[in-house]
C-alpha cells in the first residue's frame, strides 16, 4: 500500500479499536467490563462539579483530572459524561495512529495496521487515561525523530501531566541531543511545560499536589510479578524495595546502553513495568505504538498481550485478586514472563548481529559507556 493508504487504514484500525472498547465498557453492554473511567464518575467531588485539585483531591496527574472535570462539566449527566471521554478518546487514537505513521515514516520502516486492533488496545484503549498518555509519548518521539525537539520536549512535558511514567524517557531524549545548548533547550522547554501545569494548581492548593506524589506510597503490590515471591503482605514493604532498586537497576543499564532510539524507549518503559510494585493491565498500552515500530511479533508477543487482557477479564472471580495463586495474578505472572522475554529474545538477535539498525541513526546516544556490560548484553536490541 502506498503511505496514505497505511495511515487511512492505521486510523481506521485505531478508531474501530476504541469504538470496541467504549462499548465494551459501557453501560450499555452486558456485561460490562470494569474501566476507571466508568468509576470515577461515582466520586463526590464529581458529582459535584468540582475542580480537581483546587477543590478536591484526585490520585492522578493534573491533564487526567482535568479530562474528568471536562468530561463531568461538558456533559452533565453520565451518559454525556461517558460520551464526551468517547469523542475524546477517538480523537486520541486517531491521532495516535498518524503520530506512529509519521515516526515510522520518520525511520524509513513500514507500519503494520494490526497493532491497533491487539486485544490489549480493544479492552485498554477506553479504560483510564493511558490512551492520552501514550499518544504524548508517540509525539514526543515521532517530533524527536523529525527533529523538532523543542515540540518533542512539549508533547514528553504533557506526557509527564497526564501521567508520570512518561517521565522516563527524558533521560534518554536528552542524551540523544546533541550539543550544550540543544540539550539545554530540552531541558528547558520539557521543565516548563510540566512547570506550567502543575505549579498553578500548587500554589493554590499545595496539599493536594503533595497528596498526589505521596497517594500510592502505602498502595499494595498490584499485579507485580514479584507478589509471587513476597506472598505475605506483611512483607510487602520489602517487596517495594526490592522493586525500587530492580526498576532502578534495569533503568540504568537501559540508559547506559548504545542502543538505537525507539528500542531505547521500548525498553526503558518496559524496565519500569518490570521493576514497579503497581503494574495495572492498562499501563501497557503506552507500549504498543513502540512495538509496532520495531514490529514485534510472535508467540511472546501475544502472551505478553493476551495475558494481559485475562487480568481484569478474571479480576472479579476472586474475592482478593491482588494475591499470589489467584488467577488473575497467574495472567499477571505469565504477562512479565512473556514481557522479559521478548527483552531477552531481542538482546539475543541483536548479539548475533540479525538486525539492522534505522536509518540516520548510529544507536549510540550520548550517555557512559562500559558500565554493566554484563546486564546490557540482556537488553540490547537493534531495529528490525
Amino acid at each position: 500500500m502506498s503511505d496514505r493508504a497505511t495511515l487511512r487504514v492505521c486510523i481506521s484500525a485505531a478508531l474501530a479499536s476504541v469504538s470496541l472498547s467504549i462499548f465494551l465498557h459501557s453501560p450499555w453492554s452486558y456485561p460490562a467490563i470494569y474501566s476507571d473511567i466508568g468509576a470515577f464518575w461515582a466520586r463526590n467531588w464529581v458529582q459535584a462539579g468540582q475542580i480537581p485539585y483546587l477543590q478536591a483531591f484526585f490520585e492522578y496527574p493534573p491533564l487526567s483530572g482535568l479530562s474528568v472535570y471536562l468530561a463531568r462539566i461538558v456533559g452533565v449527566s453520565y451518559v454525556g459524561y461517558y460520551g464526551v471521554f468517547a469523542v475524546l478518546s477517538l480523537v486520541a487514537a486517531g491521532a495516535l495512529a498518524w503520530s506512529t505513521w509519521r515516526a515510522a515514516r520518520a525511520l524509513g520502516r513500514g507500519l503494520n495496521a494490526f497493532y491497533f486492533v491487539i486485544p490489549g488496545m480493544i479492552v485498554y484503549s477506553f479504560y483510564s487515561f493511558d490512551l492520552f498518555h501514550a499518544l504524548f509519548i508517540m509525539l514526543s518521539l515521532q517530533l524527536f525523530l523529525e527533529n523538532r525537539k523543542s515540540l518533542s520536549a512539549l508533547s514528553l512535558g504533557l506526557a509527564v501531566a497526564t501521567k508520570l511514567v512518561g517521565g522516563l524517557l527524558f533521560p534518554i531524549y536528552l542524551m540523544e541531543t546533541k550539543g550544550a545548548k540543544g540539550r539545554l533547550e530540552y531541558l528547558v522547554v520539557f521543565l516548563e511545560t510540566v512547570g506550567a501545569v502543575y505549579i498553578p494548581l500548587a500554589l493554590n492548593n499545595l496539599g493536594n499536589i503533595i497528596g498526589f506524589f505521596t497517594y500510592f506510597k502505602n498502595w499494595g503490590l498490584e499485579d507485580a510479578w514479584y507478589v509471587w515471591i513476597f506472598q505475605n503482605p506483611a512483607t510487602w514493604t520489602y517487596a517495594k524495595v526490592f522493586g525500587i532498586i530492580l526498576t532502578g537497576f534495569l533503568l540504568l543499564a537501559v540508559y547506559t546502553a548504545r542502543l538505537p532510539l525507539v528500542q531505547k524507549c521500548f525498553l526503558a518503559l518496559s524496565a519500569y513495568l518490570l521493576g514497579t510494585y503497581i503494574y495495572a493491565p492498562q499501563f501497557s498500552v503506552m507500549l504498543v505504538p513502540l512495538a509496532a515500530l520495531v514490529s514485534l511479533e510472535g508467540p511472546l508477543f501475544f502472551a505478553w498481550d493476551v495475558s494481559n487482557v485475562l487480568i481484569i477479564l478474571t479480576w472479579f472471580t476472586t474475592t482478593d485478586p491482588t494475591q499470589a495463586w489467584t488467577v488473575p495474578q497467574g495472567f499477571a505472572l505469565v504477562r512479565s514472563a512473556a514481557l522479559g522475554a521478548m527483552c531477552l529474545l531481542m538482546a539475543k538477535r541483536a548479539r548475533l548481529g540479525t538486525e539492522s539498525r534505522p536509518p540516520g541513526s548510529d544507536g549510540t546516544g550520548s550517555g557512559p559507556s562500559g558500565l554493566l556490560n554484563g546486564v546490557r548484553k540482556a537488553f540490547s536490541i537493534s531495529a528490525r
